[in-house]
């Protein structure tokens, strides 16, 4: 699928590939990307509406388009051996926010290395049985280096009372729970964590090949929110590891948090890892 990416000028610079041609085994509706819950007419709704479709209109005015050290970069770095940006390995990476350059800014897009998670998921990725998990389950075709994009975690964007709606439903009919969320703290002059923004956001109507990919209490990969054009963040999915071929890719659905209490209505968890904590992690303990 192709869009159209404009500059600063409004005129057409060029055009983005998004590369994504994966199927669904399963019948709902296959996205590329994240989108909004059905409307309604909460505040809740409309403030998540307004957020949206509003635009991150910071943009960088590199010549070169080499970005790594605009102020959008610096969160990627080039991998040689894999040939392909990966998330930056170092102790300051977890800290540093995401932003990729956009179509507002004037880089050009056969330079620019902060343009990763746009461009869509990674090949050779492929749905099968989980024989773990008795499941289904994603796993890769190829060795995948550490802090490499898998894809992102893309399903309707949901309100907070939106999601405990879902979760009770689910519970009630005994249904599959894909709602995940994802809590951005930031740190304040006296080195407390403040929550910052919330993302929730469930793909078990409409969803991309990131639905399937399992819970590990040991994953091999991790989340991060990616911000590219919007304020509401993409929840991606990169390697924490370096990764075999033919291995499934799985991470923690408590995402930084991994040390979380066990609810009433957890459901065991079939990672099998040494440290497993014997529960999956319940989303209703991430929502507030």
């Amino acid at each position: 699928m192709c869009s159209s990416i404009l500059g600063s000028n409004g005129m057409a610079q060029s055009r983005i590939i998004v590369n994504d041609d994966y199927e669904h085994p399963d019948n709902i509706e296959y996205i590329l990307e994240s989108v909004l819950m059905p409307s309604e007419d909460s505040l809740d709704f409309i403030q998540l509406k307004n957020e949206y479709n509003s635009l991150i209109l910071h943009q960088c005015q590199c010549d070169k388009g080499d970005c790594s050290r605009c102020s959008h970069g610096g969160a990627y770095e080039y991998c040689p051996k894999g040939k392909e940006l990966i998330q930056r390995q170092s102790k300051e990476s977890c800290s540093i926010p995401i932003l990729e350059c956009n179509s507002l800014c004037d880089c050009r897009l056969d330079f620019c290395t902060n343009r990763l998670v746009q461009y869509g998921p990674r090949e050779n990725l492929e749905v099968f049985n989980s024989a773990t998990f008795k499941s289904k389950g994603v796993r890769t075709k190829v060795n995948i280096p550490c802090g490499a994009f898998i894809c992102e975690y893309a399903g309707e964007i949901l309100t907070i009372s939106e999601a405990k709606r879902r979760l009770v439903n689910n519970k009630e009919l005994e249904c599959m729970n894909y709602v995940l969320v994802l809590n951005e703290y930031t740190k304040t002059d006296d080195c407390r964590e403040e929550k910052r923004q919330v993302t929730i956001v469930d793909p078990s109507r409409r969803g991309n090949i990131g639905r399937y990919i399992n819970h590990s209490c040991e994953p091999n990969c991790q989340i991060a929110a990616v911000r590219i054009d919007c304020p509401i963040p993409k929840i991606c999915i990169f390697a924490a590891r370096n990764i075999h071929a033919h291995e499934e890719l799985c991470f923690h659905y408590g995402g930084e948090d991994q040390q979380v209490d066990q609810a009433s209505d957890s459901k065991t968890c079939l990672c099998t890892a040494d440290s497993c904590a014997g529960f999956m992690p319940n989303s209703s303990q991430f929502i507030e």
